[in-house]
């Protein structure tokens, strides 16, 4: 997915995402892009082919020739952030199944790569390396905890991690509105004052403990 970005202002918040879908994959996954635009309600998912010139493109999504998940996010909208590759941790046997984006901005990996837990453990990477972590509910689309590492913070990543998860979920051909339920970390709490999509975000009812990552012996 080397394809530019197009230069194509900023949607004002509030506005629509939907998602296109180029292009079916294996593992029940799906090559696409995430469009911000108002002609379709939001978090509509259509099959190209689809007319989207000269509509913001907010992320690109599919796989790379290795097979791993790739996660392209527009840079236009994430300035001062660092690029990111990410590990992902699913939790499948649990009675809600949830997954963890875990960012990091090393060069181990090409840009928005997504590798698995088994491969991060071969490199030589800690987890106290990483730039933050985004946990959700992949089936209905709810997210858990946002965790940013304090030196990485007030850089746009908690929009970024969001953003990043909300691809998977396009990416997975899981439910596209990804959004929250009024729980939070304290971390996480102003979080919808910098999304496109803070009508997304229920109002804060609970707190939630911070987020707990396991370490890389």
């Amino acid at each position: 997915m080397d394809e530019a970005f197009p230069d194509v202002a900023i949607p004002p918040p509030g506005t629509h995402a939907f998602y296109v879908r180029e292009e079916a994959l294996s593992f029940d996954r799906f090559r696409g892009r995430t469009i911000i635009d108002n002609r379709y309600p939001d978090t509509t998912v259509l099959e190209d082919p689809i007319d989207t010139s000269g509509l913001f493109v907010q992320c690109r999504f599919g796989v790379d020739a290795s097979g791993h998940d790739l996660i392209c996010l527009n840079p236009v909208w994430l300035a001062g952030a660092p690029t990111l590759w990410f590990v992902a941790l699913p939790e499948h046997d649990q009675p809600r199944p949830a997954i963890s984006l875990v960012g990091f901005a090393t060069e181990h990996f090409p840009v928005g790569t997504v590798i698995t837990d088994p491969e991060f453990f071969t490199l030589p990477l800690r987890s106290e390396e990483q730039v933050g972590a985004i946990r959700w509910w992949y089936e209905d689309g709810i997210v858990d905890q946002v965790f940013i590492a304090e030196a990485w913070r007030r850089r746009h990543l908690g929009t970024a991690f969001t953003y990043a998860a909300s691809a998977w979920q396009a990416l997975h051909g899981k439910c596209s509105n990804l959004r929250s339920d009024g729980r939070r970390t304290e971390l996480g709490k102003h979080l919808d004052a910098g999304t496109q999509f803070p009508n997304r975000f229920a109002l804060i009812t609970e707190i939630s403990p911070p987020m707990d990552l396991p370490e890389n012996e």
